[in-house]
């Protein structure tokens, strides 16, 4: 043991002072022989016996009290090996790079010798106590690991005060990390420095991600790594996915939300709690097992409360939808475990108000199977029920169109052009979508090419060329001894998969239907200079001809569907793919907000929300309550929104020129982490060694030997102090 203020300890023989004043203070006893007294001599004797040990312990007290006061001013400590580099007592200049990512939240149990400590905090001990270990004389920096990181001391410093300031303001983010980052800018801030000793302090968990093959220790620097978590495995559990798609056998509000479930961990995960919420409410769960290593997909069907609408303007081509009425904020949470950041993923999901869609069907036959407009009614009104968000009207062309603008789409089926000419329906429908509404245009056997392209010239997307026979037509069963010329059918081939039409076939397995598909006959299209850069093939034929093909006209959408939307000319009606299909044309036209799929936005990325002619303020509101406003954004048409360091749901308003802020629901967005945080693989020996090896030849000390650490025992002594005081004041009361 040794002393920091050796000098106080003269004082220790004073302990020997309350051994002098008990003995000059002690009793005599005097023998009196009073007869009356006898009675009194057996409970004496049992007082003494009392007294005498109450003496005894505060003669002990008051010694003890007297040796530890000069023991705290003296400071007494003790030197061990400590668990920090070798290299931390030498001279030298130093960076110190804290991994602040989110797995350094990370709240180990029994596991380490942390308690109930997270893997931050004990990186913040390592840290301050790699600067008290440092000589004299020696400089650090401090700078953070993460993406998009700071720099607390983002220069080489003598001032240890200033470095335990910043070492004790840190906290941990919900950022990845990025080591290669931040070891470029460790070689900015030694590279000032030419001569003495350069090191790089990597204050983390040693993750294998966070540790990849991109690290490569700098030229003439040597790295240590301090490992927070002392080389032991941490198992977890995590959210790394949430999808949700329409389940549209269950009716049009309902969803199906899919999360994907992962064990980081080497032990089987038994019964782990799976629970859905919906707007902050819990409305299902679930357990899963997880294997080592494995991941499972946990599926949930919920119905969507029903979105309010209001009276939709003539001609705007969009359901007005009461604020906030149509959006929802899914999430999917787990068990809490060591590492709660990455138990929760969360979703925004929209719901469509009512849409009315208009059928003008061209060739009504009265068996209802052979009807044109048949097939289209089953996909979009698969169940009469009465809470149904589309409602249908078919009509014959000899009806005429009647008042468009309270219809959100249209769809003509097999019409003859003399026929739309004559009624005088081909103007009207030009009128309704260049103001804003959609029209879907299917094609048949009533279909003239040069009518169609004379009539309909400023709607179709494409001028028609030829009608395509590629097999036999489903209709006209070949004949028994006949075969077919025609081939074997056509194919979809070609799906733009970034159309937010086709977002229910994103995955692999879900357009398997689609793709199998037979198509007899088609139409082709005329490639014509004027439509480049005007129209969108969505689904093309293996042939590359299109299949679905979109043109804007004016404020309106036109899709022409190159064959028949009946079983006339394919087999598509009765694929499985047909429903949705159908479903997502009718609210693609419409402008109605589906349950659609965008790109996700992780932690640190920049959101884009778009404004609107007039905006001039904004407030976004974090999962958190706190608000971000931006004002003075008279003429621009984006706001770069960066500050998205919470997960959780973002809500944005809006202001015009009066100055009042309205919510903007369709500009709300939800915020994740990244999943590669949530693997606390510890990265190989290997990996390890080929960083921290060392570069250059240490200056003193034998290699291999621990650098020392002082323990100060003077912390004890004071609460020991404070126990022999109380302990004292306990004897002295008066009894």
């Amino acid at each position: 043991m040794q002393l920091l203020s050796p000098a106080y300890a003269a004082f220790l023989f004073l302990g020997i002072l309350p051994v002098l004043i008990h003995l000059h203070g002690r009793r005599r006893a005097q023998v009196r022989k009073l007869p009356t007294l006898l009675l009194l001599r057996a409970s004496n004797r049992r007082v003494a016996q009392r007294t005498r040990l109450r003496h005894v312990l505060l003669l002990l007290l008051r010694i003890l009290l007297l040796l530890t006061i000069p023991l705290v001013l003296a400071r007494p400590f003790v030197e061990t090996d400590s668990d920090l580099p070798v290299q931390v007592s030498q001279t030298q200049r130093a960076v110190l790079i804290f991994d602040d990512s989110l797995s350094m939240m990370y709240q180990p149990g029994s596991e380490l010798t942390l308690g109930k400590a997270t893997l931050f905090e004990r990186g913040r001990k390592l840290a301050s106590r790699i600067i008290d270990a440092l000589p004299q004389g020696a400089e650090a920096a401090l700078i953070l690991g993460s993406r998009g990181g700071e720099a607390p001391v983002g220069e080489l410093t003598s001032d240890r005060t200033r470095l335990y300031s910043a070492i004790s303001a840190l906290r941990p983010t919900h950022r990845v990390s990025d080591l290669p980052s931040a070891f470029k800018r460790a070689t900015q801030i030694l590279s000032t420095q030419r001569d003495g000793l350069r090191r790089i302090y990597v204050i983390g968990d040693t993750s294998a991600h966070a540790l990849d093959g991109s690290l490569h220790p700098p030229p003439e620097t040597e790295v240590s790594l301090v490992d927070v978590r002392e080389g032991k495995m941490l198992p977890n559990c995590a959210v790394v996915d949430l999808r949700a798609e329409p389940a549209s056998s269950m009716g049009p509000r309902a969803v199906r939300v899919m999360a994907e479930l992962h064990n980081f961990g080497d032990e089987p995960v038994k019964e782990l709690q799976v629970t859905l919420l919906v707007d902050g409410q819990a409305v299902a769960k679930g357990l899963v097992d997880l294997q080592p290593r494995g991941q499972a997909m946990k599926r949930f069907i919920h119905i969507l409360p029903q979105a309010q609408s209001q009276p939709q303007t003539p001609g705007s081509g969009e359901a007005q939808v009461t604020q906030g009425a149509g959006l929802h904020h899914l999430a999917v949470k787990l068990a809490t475990d060591a590492l709660e950041a990455d138990n929760a993923r969360h979703l925004r999901v929209d719901v469509q108000a009512v849409l009315r869609v208009l059928l003008l069907d061209g060739d009504p036959r009265n068996l209802r199977r052979d009807d044109e407009a048949y097939y289209l009614e089953m996909a979009l009104r698969p169940s009469e029920r009465d809470d149904s968000q589309l409602q249908l009207v078919t009509r014959s062309l000899d009806e005429g169109l009647g008042s468009l603008s309270e219809f959100d789409a249209v769809v003509l089926l097999n019409a003859k052009a003399q026929d739309l000419s004559r009624r005088g329906i081909e103007r009207g429908l030009i009128e309704y979508v260049k103001g804003g509404g959609g029209l879907l245009i299917g094609l048949g056997d009533n279909v003239e090419v040069d009518a169609y392209n004379r009539v309909l010239a400023e709607l179709l997307p494409q001028p028609l060329a030829v009608i395509k026979t590629a097999g036999a037509l489903p209709n006209h069963p070949t004949g028994e001894g006949e075969s077919s010329t025609q081939g074997p059918g056509e194919h979809i081939g070609q799906l733009d998969r970034h159309h937010p039409l086709l977002q229910p076939f994103v995955t692999g397995r879900s357009s398997e239907s689609l793709l199998s598909a037979s198509f007899a006959r088609y139409l082709l299209l005329q490639p014509t200079p004027r439509s480049q850069g005007e129209t969108t093939a969505i689904l093309s034929f293996e042939s590359g001809a299109p299949a679905l093909i979109e043109r804007v006209v004016g404020r309106g959408r036109v899709l022409l569907y190159t064959s028949t939307l009946d079983r006339d000319w394919n087999d598509l009606p009765i694929q499985p793919a047909f429903l949705p299909l159908v479903q997502q044309i009718v609210r693609h036209l419409s402008r109605a907000p589906l349950q659609k799929a965008e790109t996700e936005t992780l932690i640190g990325q920049t959101r884009d929300i778009k404004l609107q002619p007039g905006d001039t303020r904004v407030e976004v509101t974090l999962p958190s309550g706190k608000t971000r406003l931006f004002e003075r954004l008279q003429g621009r048409k984006l706001l770069s929104f960066g500050e998205t360091r919470e997960p959780g749901f973002y809500r944005v308003a809006t202001a015009g020129e009066t100055g009042v802020l309205r919510p903007r629901p369709t500009e709300h967005f939800v915020v994740n982490i990244d999943p590669i945080e949530s693997d606390l693989q510890l990265a190989p020996a290997s990996r390890l060694a080929a960083l921290q090896r060392p570069l250059i030849t240490q200056e003193n000390g034998p290699a291999g030997k621990n650098p020392r650490r002082r323990v100060e025992l003077w912390h004890a002594l004071g609460w020991a102090l404070l126990v022999i005081l109380l302990g004292e004041a306990l004897l002295l009361r008066q009894k």
